[in-house]
């Protein structure tokens, strides 16, 4: 299965993604609290790329090992130094461990995570950045934008469940002249089962596929708007994901 390379830069996507990174630089006694919804947005980034480096700021992002895969969510959090993890799911775990958790940012080597009271804490050792593959840091554009709909939570949860029960590999975005079907299928066999959700009009004839395994999104509603550039952009609320598209033949 050949894997798509996209490049993210202010104004298209190419084949690589050069990035350079500035020194890790930490900020003293700093106590941030961790909300339910950051430790959400974690464990799905953690679907994409089990490492990750949380940059200053408000803002969580991660790449796919692949490099088909980015995802941007804005979070209650603001970050004052730069924290590189390789394990992110014994991070995760290491959070949901402590009521409350709060992070402490202090030393240069490593995290504390700390419970709402203080009683327990427990400590996670930085990764060097240079080995995680990273988000690029510059503002990302779709290079164009071909076709649009709304995909609501529901019809989310009925395409990632008939894909689940069917053993489906793709979802695809049929346009006949007059309607938008997003199809669950297997776009080799031509004998496959399937499942279709309406999800807009058309005067366009086209075909767009997606792997299902790349389609690593959080529950929720998402405005969709696709690139004939081969790459898509689900944008939720307060998070958004460029998703690499797979060949018609």
């Amino acid at each position: 299965m050949p894997f798509f390379y996209i490049i993210l830069t202010k104004a298209t996507m190419t084949a690589t993604i050069p990035t350079t990174y500035p020194p890790l630089k930490k900020s003293r006694n700093q106590m941030i609290d961790i909300t339910p919804r950051t430790v959400e947005i974690l464990k799905n980034f953690c679907t994409i790329n089990k490492s990750i480096v949380i940059k200053p700021g408000n803002e969580i992002a991660t790449l796919s090992i692949n490099k088909n895969i980015l995802a941007i969510a804005d979070v209650e959090e603001t970050f004052d130094s730069e924290i590189a993890i390789y394990d992110l799911g014994m991070f995760i775990n290491g959070l949901t461990l402590l009521d409350q958790p709060k992070i402490n940012t202090d030393s240069d080597s490593y995290v504390t995570i700390t419970d709402a009271a203080g009683r327990s804490k427990t400590r996670y050792f930085y990764a060097d950045p240079d080995i995680i593959t990273q988000a690029p840091e510059d503002e990302i554009k779709l290079p164009s934008m071909d076709v649009s709909f709304h995909l609501d939570a529901e019809t989310l949860r009925q395409l990632n469940k008939a894909a689940s029960i069917y053993a489906l590999p793709d979802l695809c975005l049929f346009g006949d002249g007059e309607e938008m079907n997003l199809t669950v299928t297997d776009k080799k066999n031509e004998t496959s089962n399937n499942f279709s959700v309406k999800v807009g009009a058309t005067d366009q004839n086209f075909c767009y596929c997606f792997r299902v395994e790349n389609l690593k999104l959080l529950a929720g509603a998402y405005d969709v708007s696709i690139s004939s550039k081969n790459v898509a952009l689900f944008q939720g609320k307060g998070i958004k994901y460029y998703i690499a598209l797979e060949p018609n033949a």
